[in-house]
């Protein structure tokens, strides 16, 4: 989802991009490494890592191949990129917090996973980090795009069916739009700012419930849809989830701003153009 959306934006600057399948280079793979160290392909400048295990209920019960790819992996594949004198980007997420805050966190708070997700996301930028001192992380949430499974698209899709809906209206955080997170990636090289852990999300604060009004009513009137569904709030209790969330999930993006990286586009622009470029499974 978010890869698909950064080769556009690396191309669009004319940068010569590398985008292997994964039956090319398995990051789980040691060997398939080594092509990078070997320098069998390449040597790049950067090298960013967008694979992640997603799956956060999943995860409960998968610990094992969740750390694999989200801990264990980003460590190997920055020991590669730092071999060869790239510098690595690595893209974490909000679930290393606990979620009990009731300001934004910034990069400087203590990260307290509360499940395996997070755990292993924790684990993945320590070992990045402690492998190739060179490595940028950047933490985002509630990520959405147009090239893949993502909340409101599954939003959307319901509406369509004309299905009644109860969504979570008791946790926070900031929508981010795999567009905008990947010009901030951009603008992050170009500019050169120094390695380190950053927070990167859409600028405005939302709950799922908010996040799913929003986003049905953006491609309703986009469409001049007369569909109309049941949408009701609910609490997190009501809704029971073998992961538990963070209730309050909302990053601040100041340390990112001030190193000269633009904000985001407000969330309903955002949106609207999620809308215009969304692919409903068949």
């Amino acid at each position: 989802m978010l890869g698909t959306d950064l080769l556009a934006a690396l191309l669009a600057r004319n940068w010569s991009v590398d985008s292997p399948w994964a039956n090319d280079i398995d990051i789980t793979n040691p060997q398939h490494l080594e092509k990078i160290r070997r320098r069998d392909i390449g040597p790049y400048t950067h090298i960013i890592n967008c694979a992640a295990y997603t799956a956060v209920d999943k995860a409960e019960g998968d610990a094992m191949a969740a750390m694999r790819l989200n801990a264990v992996s980003p460590g190997l594949l920055a020991f590669a990129a730092k071999e060869t004198g790239a510098k690595f980007i690595h893209i974490s997420t909000d679930f290393v917090f606990d979620g009990f805050s009731q300001t934004p966190y910034s990069e400087t708070d203590p990260p307290n996973p509360i499940g395996v997700y997070g755990k292993s996301k924790l684990q993945g930028e320590q070992n990045a980090i402690k492998e190739n001192d060179q490595t940028t992380i950047f933490r985002t949430s509630w990520l959405y795009g147009a090239h893949g499974p993502c909340f409101p698209k599954t939003m959307i899709t319901h509406f369509l069916k004309g299905t009644d809906l109860k969504v979570v209206s008791d946790q926070q955080g900031c929508p981010t739009s795999t567009v905008d997170l990947s010009q901030s990636i951009c603008q992050a090289i170009e500019l050169a700012i120094p390695a380190g852990i950053y927070h990167a999300t859409g600028p405005d604060q939302a709950t799922w419930f908010q996040f799913a009004q929003l986003a049905i009513s953006t491609y309703k009137e986009m469409h001049n849809l007369p569909n109309e569904i049941k949408l009701a709030p609910c609490t997190t209790a009501d809704y029971p989830t073998p992961a538990k969330r963070p209730q309050y999930s909302v990053l601040s993006n100041a340390k990112l701003e001030a190193a000269g990286v633009s904000p985001h586009r407000p969330f309903p622009e955002s949106l609207l153009e999620f809308c215009s470029r969304m692919k409903l499974d068949s």
